[in-house]
């Protein structure tokens, strides 16, 4: 196999929160992408694993995603064993061989996604280390950081406007996990408010680079570019008279 992007998750649910906007542009464009949830998000206050699996399934069908892996490691204690967790990813990304690999920012208030960020960046190193582990070495090209639960400051933001509501059908796709109801525990993410902040954060990001919505992703170093932004396409085009749009920097 060898996929294009490969979206790393601690648990069901958190790419679809902090990625899937970008997933869905990228399979629509015929790209191969697959996300590999690394617990079954056992110890979530309400679903089951069953529920979950059914509802990490159908997010991949909403997703167009070419492969859904679950890892099976335990939830809440993706650090416990690190030297394991990081073989793990280090044959995952050998058996895949992904050109962009997508983790959740390594600052976080969830200790798991904390650890997901950091232990992937280790594997995506160690991966293309040929004493390390087994199998073919091999290293992605690009390593991206979603954002979860902390906010930073991004290196680029992808304008998802036209993946907004698709997005959002992927995230709902988790009805145990977002939508309340008069039976069970009731949280703060299953509580309207939560989706509101998901979409407020996004219209933010957006707003940064003149667009309805946005996903903001942090990477190591500078954002590659063959040319000037806006070199090809300007913001006011001479032929359609279009104002430019309102973003926060210029």
């Amino acid at each position: 196999m060898s996929l294009d992007i490969l979206a790393i998750a601690a648990h069901p649910d958190d790419a679809e929160l902090g990625c899937s906007g970008s997933l869905l542009l990228a399979t629509r464009k015929g790209l191969s992408v697959a996300i590999a949830d690394l617990s079954a998000g056992e110890m979530s206050t309400r679903g089951t694993v069953a529920s979950r699996q059914v509802e990490a399934e159908n997010a991949a069908r909403i997703l167009g995603l070419k492969e859904r892996r679950n890892l099976g490691l335990p939830d809440s204690k993706i650090n416990e064993d690190a030297s394991h967790t990081r073989s793990m990813l280090i044959q995952l990304i050998r058996e895949t061989r992904p050109r962009i690999v997508l983790a959740p920012y390594w600052e976080d208030r969830h200790p798991d996604h904390e650890a997901t960020g950091r232990l992937v960046k280790e594997a995506c190193f160690f991966s293309g280390v040929a004493k390390v582990g087994n199998g073919e070495p091999y290293r992605p090209t690009q390593l991206f950081y979603y954002m979860l639960s902390y906010p930073f400051t991004p290196a680029f933001v992808l304008d998802i406007s036209d993946a907004w509501e698709q997005k959002l059908e992927a995230i709902r796709a988790y009805q145990t996990q977002f939508q309340s109801s008069e039976d069970g525990i009731r949280t703060a993410i299953s509580e309207p408010g939560f989706l509101k902040l998901v979409e407020a954060r996004a219209i933010w990001f957006g707003s940064m680079i003149g667009t309805a919505y946005g996903e903001p992703y942090y990477m190591s170093g500078p954002v590659p570019v063959d040319e000037l932004p806006n070199t090809t396409n300007s913001l006011i085009s001479d032929t359609e008279k279009k104002l430019p749009p309102y973003t926060m920097f210029y």
